[in-house]
């Protein structure tokens, strides 16, 4: 017997969203990581083909975790490509739909950097974001990461290749502690020296 969002621990305004969007039945990577992502506090590596879920796996619970008292940015979805990161942040604003409160902010690069600097005057809990954006902003000063609590890798394996030095030079700019959630669609060599290392 699958499992319900509910019996996983999604709360009702997420239910109902996903209820919107006819996404009643968790996939297995969404049955495994959300328990772990909203009730424990180690790093998570999961593995899972794309098109299996792994948006909702990590931004269910990140919807759910964040403290919408706060206005700074809690959580970082790094991502390789602008056309992942308006996907992945387009999802996330669907499953928001009934957490109004909750502030998800796209900000890859490619596009003009202006309104994106408006975007964040203000309240923004999420960025969804390609490394190279994520660095300009910090380094305009529109951008903080000093209150984060989470990072999410989505697309490990593309990131660690193709964005290795950004991706060290962003880590750095990090409070710690953070969580650190790896998603990646195989566990390469890069993945696995990035898990020791981090």
């Amino acid at each position: 017997m699958s499992k319900s969002f509910a019996d996983l621990g999604i709360k009702q305004p997420l239910q109902k969203s996903l209820s919107d969007l006819q996404l009643t039945v968790p996939t297995a990577i969404q049955e495994k990581t959300l328990p772990l992502v909203l009730n424990q506090s180690e790093d998570l590596v999961a593995i899972a083909k794309t098109g299996t879920g792994k948006t909702a796996a990590f931004g269910l619970p990140l919807i759910q975790l964040i403290d919408c008292k706060s206005s700074f940015v809690q959580a970082v979805i790094l991502v390789p490509t602008r056309e992942l990161g308006h996907q992945i942040h387009a999802n996330l604003e669907s499953y928001a739909t009934h957490s109004p409160e909750v502030s998800i902010a796209s900000l890859c690069g490619g596009i003009p950097v202006k309104p994106q600097i408006e975007r964040l005057n203000g309240p923004t809990h999420i960025v969804v974001g390609t490394p190279g954006r994520l660095l300009d902003l910090i380094a305009r000063g529109a951008l903080s990461l000093k209150q984060l609590n989470y990072l999410i890798v989505d697309e490990a394996d593309e990131m660690l290749t193709a964005f290795k030095a950004y991706l060290e030079r962003l880590i750095k700019e990090l409070p710690k502690p953070y969580r650190t959630l790896l998603f990646t669609a195989t566990l390469s060599g890069a993945v696995k020296h990035m898990v020791q290392n981090y």
